[in-house]
């Protein structure tokens, strides 16, 4: 007999105190994300305007765009790995193939005003295509599908 996991562990834990699962855990995850958002815009504010412009550059994006970026966490993009998962595309082939594409599609995906739609549908049916109509990457996912960038 094998052990347990520990997350099963904690998964079976977890049922037993909805209030931490529901509410406190949330109400964490949610501070982390904006103490992250905040860490990261006060390191641009400290950078002088050459310096911001550098690093944008190395980026690929604009001076502008860095502080936009800057004030969404580390995990904004997660839905795009998952619409590509939902697509049987592989991440790592379109990093490696399409790697400019990618990341402008990260970029758009962590601006994009529709992640609560978009999560709720991928969680509901990753398969409905109505994903289509609010998605600013559909375009450049359906052309990458078709270039056979699977």
């Amino acid at each position: 007999m094998t052990a347990p996991k520990s997350t099963d562990i904690a998964d079976a834990e977890m049922k037993n105190w909805p209030f931490l699962q529901h509410v406190v855990l949330p109400i964490a995850s949610w501070w982390r994300k904006h103490a992250e958002t905040y860490e990261n815009a006060a390191d641009l504010g400290g950078l002088g305007p050459d310096e911001l412009a550098r690093v944008a550059s190395d980026v690929g994006v604009s001076a502008s765009e860095l502080r936009a970026l800057s004030h969404h966490c580390s995990d904004a993009a997660d839905l795009l790995d998952r619409r590509i998962a939902a697509l049987d595309m592989d991440a790592k082939i379109l990093a490696r193939d399409a790697g400019a594409q990618l990341r402008d599609m990260e970029r758009l995906c962590t601006m994009c005003e529709s992640k609560g739609r978009c999560a709720r549908d991928l969680a509901a049916d990753p398969d409905d295509e109505v994903w289509r109509k609010y998605c600013p990457n559909q375009e450049a996912l359906i052309d990458l599908s078709r270039a056979g960038l699977r």
